[in-house]
This record gives C-alpha cells, structure tokens and sequence, in this order.
C-alpha cells in the first residue's frame, strides 16, 4: 500500500467503486428482466440498488472536497477538474434512473 495514500482517500475511492459496481449489478438485472420479459418482477429490487448506489457516490463526492481542503494549506486556491463534474453527473443521473424504476408503470398495455 503506498504510504502516502490517506484512509480518506481509500474511503472515498471505495464508496466510488461500490456505488459503480452497484449501477452496473441494476443495470444488467434490468436488461435481463427486459429480454426474459419479466420487467414487473425485478423493479424494485434495480430501484433500491440504483438508491444505494446514489447513497454512496453522494458520501463519496461530499467527504472528498471536505478532506482534500483539510489536506492542503489555506493559501493555496484549487479548483477540482473535470472527473469530480462528471461523478456529481453520474450521480445524479443515477437518481433519476432510480426515480423513474419507482415509477414505472405496471401495465404497459393501458399506454399503447
């Protein structure tokens, strides 16, 4: 293990991964419900894991900036690049698959 590697920075790489590895688990237990033709069944079951996954990358992207600043000395202004923009948006994006699991209707044909 490197020496220089803070256990903050350990956490927040672990919470990342698992919330990624949660929405991949959701998203291939929905694309086999899709193709099985058994979509009803596992709705809630995608929607918890894609809440949980949202639940992790948000204690993730917070605990990062608090830590980092601590990390560092006052003087020094830093901005964060690109990837901290595009986890927020995949965390959002995240919540808003969750949301649209939980409201998923129940009978497809009363639409069509």
């Amino acid at each position: 293990m490197d020496p220089h590697r803070a256990d903050w920075q350990i956490a927040t790489l672990a919470l990342l991964h698992g919330g990624a590895f949660l929405i991949l688990i959701s998203f291939m237990v929905a694309l086999i419900s899709v193709c099985t033709g058994t979509r009803r069944r596992f709705y809630k079951p995608v929607s918890v894991m894609l809440f949980a996954a949202v639940v992790l990358q948000a204690c993730s992207l917070v605990l990062y900036p608090i830590k980092f600043i601590e990390t560092i000395s006052l003087r020094i202004y830093h901005e964060f690049n690109w990837g901290y923009g595009l986890a927020w948006g995949a965390t959002i994006f995240s919540f808003g698959g969750a949301i649209l699991y939980c409201l998923n209707p129940k009978n497809y044909e009363d639409y069509y």
